[in-house]
């Protein structure tokens, strides 16, 4: 799984795991730890973030994920 740290916006972001064609974050709280298990799929319609801004989340994580080998 790769995250990318969005602390302006206080969460972490990943993609599905399935297809990398989905979006998730979670919280990061007060002490800096991230549960998981708490990962919830990015509403694209109703989030406080640009759409390009997500979009441009997305595109970062897919490089990550490019430069991982296994």
């Amino acid at each position: 799984m790769i995250l990318l740290t969005a602390t302006n916006y206080g969460c972490v972001f990943t993609l599905s795991q399935e297809d990398s064609n989905e979006l998730f974050y979670a919280p990061i709280y007060s002490d800096g730890s991230v549960n998981l298990n708490e990962f919830a799929p990015v509403d694209m319609e109703s989030a406080d973030m640009d759409e390009m801004e997500l979009f441009d989340i997305m595109n970062q994580l897919r490089e990550m994920e490019g430069r991982v080998t296994v």
